[in-house]
């Protein structure tokens, strides 16, 4: 396991002290035996793996005091404590980590770092590996990509074949993303990543210890806080929270442009309305449609008044009118002989029924057009007329010989 060779080498010794024996069907035993009765007193049963961490933490102390675990490590420590959560937990998070970097994908041309921390015997050293092109010169590659060793930093001191058990364990021939095994396996705080002449992923920084850290970690959170708060600025929260959720900064949506010479959206993936080649695009306010001041609402009522019914609301009186002549019964005149103003009161409309059978025997006896007044809200106006009465001024407001002056 690339992540710590000592508790490798450790797990791998207890696992030989049976010859050929299958490494997932061994358990460890230890006996407490009392030698007055010969009987057993304790006991303590575990996994070689179990036990290894045991003499690795009595060694050299906590696994998790050597440095940041790759996810891989952090899944296998779940599954241990078999704790399925956790186990899900850190591979998903790794996933969106890797998926969600706005370097993601990898291109051809890509290079890629690896470095190992020393590891009982065997040096600190790293590993530089090229993505390229999986197809050979005559053969298309189909869109698939591989991943090439390039070189290593192991002493000269090591034999050949020393060197080719210890390199080359990530070679990709051909894959969707070539990346993925390396990332999880070594971690991406292992990886260096370099595009175009630029380190576009930094895993070094993450192994910086002491003050370096903290001061790194405080520039990332500071950072982290400036771009949410220009989401916010920019009338976009559910951006503002993403950014404050992922660690990295939110990758552009890049939904194609209308036509072919239109440049991918480069808004942040997630955002809301338009597309746009602006990453700083701000959508401009939103204005609700004013209300009309009248409205017409197209009223039916049966031949034996037992009910009124209203058929539709319209802005436009023609339409109203429109859909009144739908109706057999309709006529110009009855809108006004049934359809007048409130008496005394200004605004309001009176509906004035027929009597039973007026019109007709059957069916819909009257269909009119009924004009209703949009009245402003009660509740808006008595708001205004508080914030007006706690904003005027009052007699402790003016100067004590206000009032004198004026009365002079």
């Amino acid at each position: 396991m690339r992540r710590d060779q000592r508790l490798t080498i450790i797990t791998e010794a207890i696992e030989r002290l049976i010859p050929g024996a299958i490494p997932a069907c061994l358990s460890v035993e230890v006996k407490e035996t009392l030698s007055t009765t010969g009987c057993v007193s304790n006991t303590w049963t575990g996994s070689p793996a179990g036990l290894a961490e045991h003499l690795f933490i009595a060694v050299y102390g906590s696994p998790a005091a050597q440095g940041t675990r790759s996810p891989l490590a952090q899944a296998e420590d779940a599954k241990r404590a078999r704790d399925l959560d956790v186990e899900v937990g850190a591979l998903m998070a790794a996933d969106h980590e890797l998926t969600s970097a706005p370097w993601y994908p990898v291109r051809a041309g890509d290079m890629v770092h690896v470095h190992y921390e020393q590891a009982g015997q065997m040096p600190a050293f790293g590993e530089t590996y090229v993505i390229g092109d999986a197809g050979e010169p005559d053969v298309a590659a189909g869109g698939l990509l591989g991943m090439e060793l390039l070189t290593h930093t192991l002493p000269d001191t090591l034999s050949a074949d020393e060197v080719v058990g210890m390199t080359g364990c990530f070679v990709v021939d051909a894959a969707d993303d070539p990346l993925y095994e390396l990332w999880f396996e070594a971690g991406p705080h292992r990886l260096t990543i370099v595009r175009d002449g630029q380190v576009v992923h930094d895993g070094a920084a993450r192994r910086v210890g002491g003050p370096a850290a903290a001061g790194l970690m405080l520039q990332t959170f500071a950072r982290t806080v400036s771009e949410a708060e220009g989401y916010l600025e920019r009338g976009e929260p559910a951006l503002a929270l993403a950014r404050l959720r992922s660690p990295v900064p939110l990758p552009p949506c890049g939904v194609p442009g209308p036509m072919a010479e239109h440049q991918p959206c480069a808004r942040p993936c997630g955002h809301g309305g338009a597309h746009s080649d602006d990453p700083d695009f701000r959508e401009g306010p939103h204005e609700c449609p004013a209300l009309p001041e009248q409205l017409h609402a197209v009223v039916t009522v049966g031949s034996d008044v037992g009910d009124v019914h209203f058929a539709g609301l319209y802005e436009d009186r023609e339409a109203a009118v429109d859909h009144c002549t739908g109706f057999r019964c309709f006529r110009e005149d009855h809108i006004e002989r049934h359809v007048k103003p409130a008496p005394g009161v200004h605004g309001e409309t009176v509906l004035m029924l027929p009597g039973e059978y007026q019109h007709t025997s059957t069916g819909v006896q009257l269909a009119v057009v009924v004009p209703l007044q949009v009245l402003p809200d009660p509740r808006a106006e008595d708001e205004f007329a508080a914030e007006g009465m706690a904003t005027c001024l009052g007699p402790g407001d003016y100067p004590g010989d206000y009032y004198e002056a004026g009365d002079e």
